[in-house]
């Protein structure tokens, strides 16, 4: 039995739902906090997560053991608070949040790439319909291969409101730009736009 907090919950969730190796800069860029300190290595020597920290920035992901204890229903008792500590009422409804969106989502079958890839699009783009570079989002979308990835956006296609163009003012393409891209029908593509109307 591990002695976990909320907080330590929170972190297994968050990495059961991403399904792969995340790093800090992307913890940090959509989610407000990197894993660093006590935090990384409490749930480190727990068996539940493994970060590797020979490189920053730090990634992180959930173990089979970690997986395998978020396959179980969690329960009020599960979060565990110092001795002579009380939760106060915001980590009394944030845990009792943390049981419900858990124990909901935990039969769903995992998010598809396609699914994958407009909820990076929806962190990334000020508005729906705007523009983004494929170079913005392919970082999101790491532990995919590239040709799944273009197998996904390809397919995307088919939905009335995307739209994948190639950059119109090809000056401004950078490197990085030019090999995020994806051939579609003879043409390399470089930008996204996700809820066109």
């Amino acid at each position: 039995m591990h002695d976990l907090s909320s907080a330590d919950y929170a972190v297994l969730i968050l990495l059961k739902n991403e399904g792969r190796e995340i790093s800090n800069t992307e913890l940090n860029r959509v989610y407000g906090f990197p894993l660093v300190g006590a935090a990384c290595m409490r749930l480190n020597g727990t068996g539940l997560i493994v970060s590797d920290t020979s490189r920053r920035p730090y990634r992180h992901s959930l173990t089979k053991s970690g997986a395998k204890l978020l396959d179980e229903p969690l329960s009020i008792d599960d979060d565990i608070v110092a001795p002579k500590t009380k939760r106060s009422l915001g980590e009394k409804i944030l845990w009792a949040a943390l049981l419900s969106y858990h124990n909901v989502r935990s039969p769903a079958a995992p998010a598809s790439l396609e699914e994958r890839i407009r909820s990076a699009y929806d962190d990334l783009a000020a508005k729906p319909g705007a523009w983004i570079t494929l170079t913005q989002l392919r970082p999101l979308l790491a532990g995919v291969s590239r040709a799944e990835q273009d197998r996904a956006l390809t397919r995307l296609l088919d939905s009335d409101d995307v739209r994948l163009e190639p950059e119109p003012h090809r000056h401004r393409l950078g490197d990085d730009d030019r090999a995020a891209a994806v051939r579609i029908g003879g043409e390399e593509r470089h930008k996204l736009a996700i809820g066109v109307r």
